[in-house]
């Protein structure tokens, strides 16, 4: 009897310590844990994408207007100018030649002037006194009126000689920095030919082709976001030019976008991505769902949606979808799942119907 006992107190102790063991086995148990999100509707956007360089506000191609040898430059690429500054000088011989020449012509024709003036008033006073006869008086009137037109073309020829030794100084028009040279000293050049290029703008803008499929969706004051290639940084941009007319060698329409900040950041010349977003052509919210949360099998596509069952934990299920099209925010789904529930976004090929995850 005592040793019945003693055995029955054995095989209790033996089941506690297996039921002991299964509990912390069970315990010690780790589950999966999933990436998801929460099924949302969401208003559909259609986002284009371009390629845009940046440029000055203002850039002024500055040229002599006449002909010449550049004698002087004053300045270099990148240096900083004030208005007024000289910043070239051809050698105008010519000009300077022609001007010395019509000066003297004035002063002729200021000698005769005064002297055919002085013969007219002579004249006049001797014919009205009946000492001079009208044919003498017609003669000194015509020869005053004639020295008076000489002395009038003078003082012109003299006035555009002077203009023209003007044609070979370029001044600077605005405060601003030299961004280009395009002839150097001892060259010739001719008139009109774009020999400075001064930026004297003082914000930077985004110029881009944007194709004729979206051009009449862009206006004066439509947003962009831009993405400059050098510093990886966004920044918020508005249109605010809008070409009418496209660019025959390109096949796109200019856009011109002002960037809203850090302007100090940014330089000419920088390419930067220039996003602009358009509501898509419908008024109705649809679930989209990323592509990475949708599998194939032999009945189609499906998710694995997860039921919670208590914190951070839940058990997923296979749930056949129906699948709409392709947006840029994701796949549209049409029928299969609703709004609210949870969907599992990443590594569906190791999961099973009704498996514990985690949260």
């Amino acid at each position: 009897m005592k040793n019945t006992k003693v055995i029955y107190l054995f095989l209790c102790v033996f089941i506690l310590n297996i039921s002991c063991s299964k509990v912390q086995i069970e315990s010690k148990k780790e589950y999966r844990k999933v990436r998801y999100l929460k099924i949302e509707n969401t208003k559909l956007v259609d986002e284009r994408a371009y390629s845009g360089y940046a440029i000055p506000s203002l850039e002024m191609e500055l040229s002599f207007r006449s002909n010449g040898t550049i004698i002087e430059k004053n300045v270099k690429v990148g240096q900083k100018v004030t208005e007024g500054d000289l910043l070239m000088k051809l050698d105008n011989i010519q000009a300077q030649l022609s001007y010395e020449q019509s000066l003297s012509a004035l002063n002729s024709a200021k000698s005769e002037m005064y002297t055919a003036k002085s013969e007219y008033k002579r004249g006049k006073i001797l014919y009205e006194k009946g000492n001079y006869s009208l044919s003498k008086y017609e003669s000194v009137k015509n020869k005053y009126e004639n020295a008076n037109s000489q002395l009038s073309s003078a003082v012109r020829k003299l006035a555009i000689d002077k203009e023209k030794i003007k044609n070979g100084y370029i001044y600077a028009p605005k405060n601003g920095i030299i961004a280009a040279l395009n002839a150097n000293l001892n060259e010739m050049v001719s008139t009109g030919e774009a020999v400075i290029v001064l930026n004297a703008g003082q914000e930077i803008n985004v110029m881009v082709g944007v194709s004729e499929k979206i051009i009449n969706q862009i206006k004066v004051g439509t947003s962009a976001q831009l993405n400059f290639k050098s510093n990886n940084e966004i920044i918020q941009g508005n249109v605010i030019e809008v070409s009418p007319i496209m660019e025959a060698d390109k096949g796109t329409f200019p856009v011109k976008i002002n960037l809203s900040s850090h302007q100090k950041k940014v330089y000419p010349g920088m390419v930067a991505d220039v996003f602009f977003e358009f509501s898509a052509n419908t008024n109705q919210s649809q679930l989209l769902l990323p592509i990475s949360a949708i599998g194939e099998d032999q009945d189609g596509n499906f998710v694995y949606v997860i039921r919670p069952t208590r914190n951070n934990y839940g058990t997923v299920y296979k749930k056949q979808i129906t699948i709409g099209g392709l947006k840029d925010q994701g796949i549209v789904i049409t029928d299969g799942i609703s709004e609210g529930q949870l969907v599992v976004t990443a590594g569906l090929h190791t999961l099973l119907p009704g498996q514990t995850v985690k949260l």
